[in-house]
């Protein structure tokens, strides 16, 4: 059954984003930095139970996989600058 897709990604990063930016910003307060940071745990955690309760799907573990290691290299290129 086809669905409708309220929020896309794009518009999830996008408000990730702005919370992210919030937090480093040096002009706002610890309060709202921390209320961003709290928010972001909440979409965190919830991310994490459902994909706990969601079937493994063919190539998921690649997909995974392949995630990770532009993960590493991302990192790799970070420590070598």
């Amino acid at each position: 059954m086809p669905y409708i897709e309220k929020t896309g990604n794009k518009a999830i990063q996008e408000q990730l984003w702005q919370w992210e930016g919030v937090m480093h910003d040096q002009n706002i307060d610890g309060f709202n930095g921390f209320a961003c940071k709290k928010k972001v745990y909440e979409v965190l955690w919830q991310a994490q139970e459902i994909i706990k309760k969601s079937p493994e799907y063919h190539e998921e573990e690649k997909y995974l996989h392949e995630h990770k290691k532009e993960q590493i290299e991302k990192e790799l290129k970070r420590k070598w600058k």
